[in-house]
């Protein structure tokens, strides 16, 4: 009683209440969208505009270039130091900017050449609009101020702005090509507000980087944004390998199963989102208070996580009918077998929040790489025998040889000197 007493009480909760109600939206979203695309475009044309989307997704990583990790951390330490966290911005969204060109670049040599990319090409090229909403995305300064009533103005506003495209403007079967403009157009606009509120507040002044500057922090997370890309890689190249080596068709049925298990993946990823600039600023200032804080929202998290995954293995018949899919009995055995994947990233999400507020970047770098390097070439050693069962089995088994890792590099912070 006295846990609960004092976590209903606490300003973090309130404020992830705040937060959480504009991040709310992100779970509903596809929820809302994905059954409408699959009736209009079916389910391969809703495959295709999951793969289109991954694709940027992974490239996304690279215009963020580590400010949702190192950036939100800089910023959430030195948030009293006004020319500081003024500078901490200037410079990465420099950064961000000269990123974008290089990738758009990048990107569009790619689609062009790559003929699996290219007979999707107007697909492709549309979705490279979500990479500049990106590169104007205020979310990760946000967070580190902890202006979390800002994040759900904007969160729910692009959201809504997207819904209300999709389902006035997609009306065939062949305007698949246009659900990833939409959603970059949406997230483009409502990111430029928020700049602009970032702005008027002199907490951002856009002035010229100097040079030395732009390299001294190039330098310093390139590492940490090659790990953040192979993790990238690691959570959306599995449907990019179902396209490639299957059809869209089953990439489209397992977007469907992936849509449904990602709105776990990310409910994990708003509660990482918003503790980690605490546990940040804690670990750095009172370290037997930020593990603490830790425990208490991760413990009760996991509860939650269980009751949700029980639900979810029960109730599989019922969640497929909602996404109007085709071969509900089939798609309901992987259902219910992918229906445990988030018990693990309740697991490994936490402790990827703590590996990195230590400071192991190196040892981050290393997991990630070898997370990736082995779902990869798993995924496409086994798919042409297994096929979806052999990619949802993967994917639990590099869960779980992350989490060994991880407890592995915090034995020292965890084991030898235990904090209650």
């Amino acid at each position: 009683m006295k846990f609960f007493h004092k976590l209903t009480n606490s300003k973090q909760l309130q404020n992830f209440s705040i937060y959480g109600i504009g991040q709310l939206f992100n779970l509903l979203t596809p929820l809302l969208v994905a059954p409408y695309v699959i009736i209009i475009c079916g389910e391969e044309g809703f495959g295709k505009a999951g793969i289109g989307l991954s694709f940027v997704f992974i490239l996304t990583v690279l215009v963020d270039f580590a400010s949702g990790i190192k950036g939100v951390k800089d910023v959430s330490v030195f948030r009293d130091d006004t020319k500081k966290v003024q500078k901490i911005g200037n410079i990465l969204f420099s950064i961000k900017l000269i990123m974008l060109l290089l990738i758009l670049f990048f990107a569009s040599i790619v689609i062009i050449l790559i003929p699996f990319l290219y007979q999707e090409k107007e697909l492709f090229f549309l979705s490279l609009v979500f990479l500049v909403s990106q590169a104007f995305n205020p979310t990760w300064f946000l967070q580190g101020l902890e202006k979390f009533k800002i994040i759900s103005a904007l969160s729910i506003s692009g959201k809504i702005l997207y819904i209300f495209l999709v389902l006035t403007l997609v009306t065939s079967k062949g305007d698949y090509i246009y659900v990833n403009f939409y959603l970059g157009i949406s997230a483009l606009f409502v990111h430029l507000i928020g700049m602009g509120w970032l702005i008027k507040n002199k907490f951002l002044v856009l002035e010229k980087p100097e040079k030395a500057e732009l390299i001294s922090i190039f330098s310093r997370d390139y590492k940490l944004t090659l790990s953040q890309l192979l993790l990238s890689l690691q959570q959306y190249s599995p449907i990019l390998i179902v396209g490639f080596f299957g059809n869209s068709f089953l990439a489209g049925q397992y977007k469907i199963i992936e849509q449904i298990i990602m709105i776990f993946r990310t409910y994990l990823q708003v509660l990482f989102n918003f503790i980690f600039p605490r546990v940040c600023f804690l670990l750095a200032k009172d370290n037997k208070r930020g593990i603490h804080n830790w425990k208490i929202f991760n413990g009760a998290n996991f509860f939650l996580i269980l009751i949700g995954c029980l639900i979810l293995f029960v109730f599989a018949p019922e969640v497929l009918g909602f996404f109007n899919a085709t071969n509900s009995k089939e798609l309901t055995f992987y259902l219910r077998f992918a229906s445990f994947s988030p018990l693990f990233y309740a697991l490994s999400i936490p402790l990827q929040q703590l590996v990195l507020g230590y400071n192991y970047q190196k040892q981050y770098v290393n997991i990630t790489t070898t997370a990736a390097v082995f779902l990869i070439v798993t995924i496409i050693a086994v798919f042409s025998f297994w096929q979806l069962i052999g990619i949802f089995s993967i994917l639990i088994l590099t869960e779980v040889i992350v989490i060994i890792m991880y407890l592995y590099t915090l034995r020292k912070n965890l084991f030898n000197n235990p904090i209650s």
